[in-house]
């Protein structure tokens, strides 16, 4: 049997990408999946193909059923993780990833957070946690499900944004002073 990945913290580009390549509910059975209050009830809900065509999903269901666990972030946490970046990090981040990236710093579970914006991995090199990031390209790989992604979802993509992350912190530039 494969090792599930544990507490992986999906932002809201990534759940919709797996529902529009209609592998949600393997990655669900192959992951431990934890979603934010925000990405599971707001962000995420729809997918549009190349054609324009709506496909619309419900994620509360997932959470209800114990399927993915939905995490809340007291608002206090939230401004307190955004407090310590610079505006020019922080507007950049969206209410999910926010919510996803304090929950993952307020934990000592060895969680990882997977997403396709920069941001989110720009922060982790950032703040030298390098390790907590994963693209969806190596979650797809470990469990048996690899595939063809756009490059948003690969790890040369993470990868690219952690260093950019880390060169920024060294400069001095994201956190707050």
């Amino acid at each position: 049997m494969r090792k599930k990945f544990r507490l992986l913290l999906l932002d809201a580009n990534v759940v919709i990408e797996l529902f529009r390549q209609s592998i949600w509910d393997q990655v669900i059975d192959r992951c431990d999946v934890y979603l934010s209050r925000t990405v599971a009830e707001i962000e995420a809900h729809f997918y549009e193909t190349e054609d324009g065509e709506r496909h619309d999903f419900d994620l509360l269901p997932y959470g209800t059923d114990g399927r993915v666990a939905v995490f809340d972030v007291m608002p206090s946490e939230a401004v307190s993780f955004r407090n310590q970046f610079d505006l020019s990090y922080v507007e950049k981040l969206d209410a999910g990833e926010t919510e996803s990236l304090a929950y993952l710093l307020g934990i000592a579970e060895n969680a990882l957070i997977c997403s396709a914006d920069k941001i989110v991995y720009r922060i982790l090199g950032n703040l030298r946690i390098s390790d907590r990031g994963v693209s969806l390209e190596e979650v797809l790989g470990e469990v048996g499900l690899g595939r063809a992604l756009q490059y948003q979802f690969t790890r040369a993509y993470r990868e690219k944004w952690t260093r950019r992350g880390f060169g920024e912190g060294m400069r001095g530039i994201g956190l707050e002073r």
